[in-house]
């Protein structure tokens, strides 16, 4: 492994999500800034809540489209992390805000003058505020849930069943039992209107009604505190805390403290409420933009890392050439271009003379620094972009010269054999000479051979081994060559 190897951080690592990051004190900082100006927002409002406005159609539908919206791609980011994370918690939160996006869309179905003046599927005059009421039930009672199975003594054995299933057999689970859910109170509320109590009287809200809501209320205030008391809190709970809160501000305005429908407080409740549905789509759209950021930054740093990994696996870990993989695959590729196009392709073999009573003399050391020597000199005799130095062994080098005839191997085996004996490393145990020698052997294709790279390899070889038996320090040309 190389010494400047750094570890490549995993872009799906369970920390990377804000589900199971800490909140740190920016985040901390920032969700609290937010739930002050809406205090701030809410307190200025609440003195004009009562103040009664005309209805506007195009409110309504805008406003449903909005929520329905930013809660269904809500759900369905929080049900991408539960499928990586598998984790119980996020699949109840995730069904929390499908269950809004359901029970939203039957809410404006059966809502009065939206689609019929009495609404749709044989609603009644009370069946909005009845699915209005499981609409805001529902979420905090999500959210309570999500936060004891996160920290907390829920311990179902049926959720954990489903978290621990495969991914889409919790995710099917939870929208088949939302989707039931919501499907029968309908019905209830529609079919069974005249059995509702009554939540309004015309456009005003009952007794009835402002008990049932102050009730909801509470429980939202509930499910905030219990969130509170779930630390340590992440990133994902800190801006839980905004939208639960701003979700109380919502209810307050537009259910405890105005009088009815169409009054500022109704209005500006449902800006609010539109305001809890996209605090959490923002941070976690946030976030996906942040994965993907991260995922091209460990993409680019993989494929730096696999090319230097890729250089390394093809290099000579003391002289730096070419290893004999890396030969094996370049002369292949160049025979094979070599064969196709009829042209010259030249090997020289060279043996570095008497090199283990240098070893023996000088110690290894010093035989490492000999080869490392050698290398150089032979890399500056490959001047073309397609020649190619390698180490073939112990003390063997090859130098593969693609469109290169046999004098011109020759050549260079000779300017070789020049540049080593002008290294002047003292050998003073060689038969050669008082410096170190190589000996070459020369095998080349012509244009219209057929030659293998085994059979190249064997040429240059027998070469070699011919001016090592003719007192080395020399250059022999293959049989094959000089036909």
């Amino acid at each position: 492994m190389p010494a400047n190897y750094v570890p490549v951080q995993h872009p799906w690592s369970p920390s990377a999500y804000l589900s199971n990051e800490p909140a740190g004190s920016r985040e901390t900082g920032f969700a609290f800034a937010t739930i002050f100006v809406s205090a701030a927002l809410f307190v200025v409002a609440v003195g004009f809540a009562r103040i009664p406005l005309g209805p506007f159609p195009s409110f309504i539908p805008i406003y449903v489209t909005a929520l329905v919206i930013c809660d269904l791609i809500t759900a369905v980011l929080l049900f991408g992390q539960y499928r990586v994370l598998r984790s119980a918690a996020l699949l109840v939160l995730a069904g929390g805000y499908l269950f809004t996006a359901t029970s939203t869309t039957a809410y404006a179905l059966i809502f009065p003058g939206l689609f019929a003046p009495s609404g749709l599927l044989g609603s009644g005059p009370q069946t909005s505020s009845a699915l209005y009421m499981l609409w805001h039930t529902g979420f905090p009672l999500a959210v309570m849930a999500y936060a004891s199975a996160r920290k907390g003594p829920l311990r179902l054995p049926a959720l954990v069943r489903v978290a621990r299933a495969k991914p889409w057999q919790g995710i099917a689970g939870v929208v088949a039992l939302v989707v039931l859910v919501v499907v029968l109170f309908t019905a209830f509320a529609t079919s069974g209107h005249a059995f509702l109590p009554m939540f309004m009287a015309g456009d005003r809200t009952t007794v009835v009604g402002k008990v049932f809501l102050v009730g909801i209320w509470l429980l939202s205030l509930a499910a905030l505190g219990r969130l509170w008391r779930g630390k340590p809190h992440t990133v994902l709970d800190v801006w839980l805390h905004v939208v639960m809160s701003v979700w109380v501000f919502d209810i307050a305005l537009a259910a405890v403290l105005n009088t009815g429908r169409y009054d500022l407080g109704w209005y500006v409740g449902r800006i609010y409420g539109l305001l809890a549905a996209g605090f959490l789509l923002i941070v976690l759209l946030s976030e996906t933009a942040r994965q993907h950021a991260r995922l091209m930054q460990v993409t680019a740093e993989l494929r730096v890392a696999n090319d230097t990994l890729w250089q390394i696996s093809m290099k000579d870990g003391l002289t730096r050439l070419a290893n004999r993989r890396s030969f094996d695959t370049h002369l292949a590729e160049h025979l094979a271009v070599a064969v196709r196009h009829h042209r010259h392709l030249a090997l020289v073999l060279v043996d570095v003379d008497h090199f283990k009573d240098f070893n023996d003399a000088y110690g290894h050391q010093a035989g490492d620094e000999c080869l490392k020597s050698i290398a150089r000199a032979l890399d500056t005799c490959c001047q073309r972009p397609a020649d190619l130095a390698a180490r073939y062994g112990g003390e063997e080098f090859a130098m593969v010269l693609p469109d290169t005839d046999r004098e011109g191997a020759v050549h260079i085996a000779h300017a070789a054999q020049k540049a080593v004996a002008a290294l002047q490393i003292a050998h003073q145990h060689s038969s050669t000479g008082v410096w170190v020698s190589i000996s070459s052997g020369v095998a080349s294709i012509r244009p219209g051979d057929g030659l293998s790279a085994q059979a190249l390899i064997g040429e240059a070889d027998k070469a070699l081994y011919r001016a090592k038996n003719s007192g080395r320090n020399q250059v022999a040309v293959g049989e094959a060559s000089q036909a």
